[in-house]
Formats: structure tokens, sequence, C-alpha cells
């Protein structure tokens, strides 16, 4: 019998500052939620960054929903300015998750440990679980997302050959993105400042 191993690993800090998604969006400061008209039906959609741009919809019945149409006409919407990945994903219970992805350039894909994350963060953000994990379940695979919430790291736990090709296999990508997440957050901090200046004048 073959043991399978299991792997915890980080994949830094979510970008939810709009320009750097980026998204074109401007109403509040983050893109939570929000609704976007699209065949006359109305879907809601939070945005995040976690290696490249995401959109995240929870929705009632998964099995049954048109992620390849909906997941082409999200990912390409004006929003997202550059297109966008789309993850759906549907309640099962406090604790887990149904999710399935719609990828740019190749419609929809089993799985992705980003799309997974993101599907977790925003479960979390929209209060679907009170705890600061959960168990994502995405095409046959089942990972468990934690995330402590604001500027803390998402970390996946899962089989360790879902994470083979990671960041570890190319470490230039690697060293590029987590300097692309600390120049967003210095960047989000200094509005953040110079808003509270505005503030106070």
């Amino acid at each position: 019998m073959q043991i399978m191993k299991n792997s915890t690993v980080s994949f830094g800090r979510p970008n939810m500052v709009p320009f750097l998604i980026p998204v074109d969006y401007h109403s509040t400061p983050t893109c939570i939620n929000n609704p976007l008209i699209v065949n006359g039906e109305c879907y809601k959609i939070t945005a995040m960054a976690v290696g490249s741009a995401h959109g995240a919809v929870l929705v009632d019945d998964i099995d049954n929903f048109d992620v390849p149409a909906l997941g082409e006409a999200l990912g390409n919407h004006p929003l997202f300015p550059i297109g966008a990945n789309i993850v759906f994903f549907q309640v099962v219970d406090k604790d887990t998750l149904q999710a399935r992805l719609w990828q740019q350039g190749e419609g929809e894909s089993s799985f992705t440990s980003e799309a997974a994350c993101v599907a977790g963060i925003t479960a979390m953000l929209l209060r679907k679980t009170i705890a600061n994990k959960i168990d994502v379940c995405m095409g046959g695979k089942t990972v468990r997302v934690n995330w402590d919430g604001g500027n803390e790291e998402v970390w996946l736990s899962g089989p360790e050959e879902l994470f083979q090709v990671s960041f570890d296999k190319y470490p230039e990508m690697n060293k590029s993105y987590n300097t692309f997440l600390e120049m967003s957050h210095v960047l989000t901090r200094r509005m953040r400042s110079d808003s509270c200046l505005s503030s106070a004048r």
C-alpha cells in the first residue's frame, strides 16, 4: 500500500490592491463581492492575486453551473484589464467548499493550488466559515487552506505531489513574486498613510 505524504506550502500574501491585481475598480479599497451583470444575470465577484489575477464567485449549485461559459465571460470582463482566472465555489458546510475553475487560455481546468487558495480566502472574507482554515475540494483533490486574514500569508496543505510543480521548481519566479508582494504592501501602507494625513488636514 502506498502511503500519501502531505505537505504544507506558503503561497505568500494574497494581493487585494485593485491596481496591482489588476482590476478596474475604484469604489472601495478592495474588490469584495462586487456585483457584475453578465448576460442579464448578476454575479458577485471577489478579486485578488495569488500568483496571478483571480476572481471568485459563490454559487448555489456548483455541479450544474455553466463554468465554461460564465468563466469566459467573467474572466474577460472589463473589470479585469488583462483577464483573470475565475474560480466558482459552493459552501458544502462550515468546513468544506466544492470548487470548479475556469483558466485563461485553457477553459475549465481541474485544479490549481492558487485557485484553491483564492476560493478558501474568499469564503473567509464572506464569513462563510468562522475558522481560519477550510477544506477545498476541486477536481477530485482536497486541500486545506489556512489564512489568518489581513496581510498574513496563505498556507495550503495537501498531497505532496500537488506541489511538485511549484515555486520550488522555479526559484527565480518565487523571488520575483515575493518582491512584487513586498512592493505592493509598501504601496498599500503609503496609500493608507496618505489617506489618514488627508483626513487629518
